[in-house]
């Protein structure tokens, strides 16, 4: 009898922990980011990205970015995404003043490409249970912020 009860607790529990994640956002399921972007006004669009793995395109603030996938088994299963937002700099911006973006900040890293434009990412590990709506929202806050603090930091218009 012992051994029923213990069983129906841990049954309990394992319903409990399931009904916890259902909620989550996660990477392996892009659609849960999609339902988020909407709730937050933000219009997106699901694409593929060059190598087959989910992208979702969209516009905040009237800034454009994207998320990228990552983690992924052919297009599926993923484990993390990246928020990117890139800037046609054409080399006016100095790789001091990107060094200086990557000193001063704990979250969001930055860099120049070869042609000389300005790119600033931010990535978030959301593993196979994911993230709290709660969690994911502060960290698309940190990230609406970062790309408002990048753009002012290079200088963009």
């Amino acid at each position: 009898m012992l051994f029923k009860t213990g069983l129906s607790a841990l049954a309990t529990m394992a319903a409990l922990a399931s009904t916890a994640t259902a909620g989550n956002i996660t990477a392996a399921n892009p659609q849960s980011l999609m339902d988020f972007f909407t709730s937050e006004g933000a219009p997106a669009k699901l694409v593929e990205d060059n190598v087959g793995d989910p992208k979702i395109e969209l516009k905040h603030y009237d800034t454009n970015f994207a998320v990228y996938f990552y983690g992924c088994d052919d297009g599926k299963s993923c484990d993390a995404v990246q928020f990117f937002s890139g800037y046609g700099t054409e080399g006016e911006v100095a790789i001091a003043k990107i060094n200086s973006w990557n000193t001063d900040r704990r979250f969001g890293r930055a860099y120049l490409t070869d042609e000389g434009n300005a790119r600033v990412e931010y990535d978030i590990y959301t593993g196979a249970d994911g993230v709290s709506s709660e969690d994911f929202s502060e960290m698309f806050e940190i990230w609406i912020d970062l790309m408002g603090k990048f753009e002012d930091h290079i200088e963009w218009e």
